[in-house]
């Protein structure tokens, strides 16, 4: 898996740049803008993980157990998603 590039001089981002927000391009200064598939990657997690913790809660996990699993959920996904950005110059329509 490789991180993602500017849309405008293809500078690679670093992890770091991408993990909570998306930043302009630190070579060019251009803006970034997600692309309408990689936002629906990035935002196929929530559910999934959405229907793990309610599943626990169903299943009377202890509570510190579900606390813990999701914590690591929510690092998995910080970890994952700036691998599946895509960057365009527009914003793009969610539909």
């Amino acid at each position: 898996m490789e991180l993602p590039r500017c849309w405008n001089c293809n500078h690679q981002f670093d992890w770091k740049d991408l993990c909570f927000r998306i930043k302009p391009c630190p070579s060019c200064g251009e803006s970034q803008y997600l692309t309408k598939g990689s936002r629906n990657k990035a935002l196929l997690f929530t559910p999934i993980c959405s229907i793990f913790i309610v599943a626990m809660l169903i299943l009377d996990i202890n509570n510190i157990i579900t606390a813990c699993i999701t914590g690591v959920l929510l690092l998995a996904i910080y970890t994952i998603c700036p691998f599946i950005y895509q960057f365009t110059d527009r914003e793009q329509p969610f539909i």
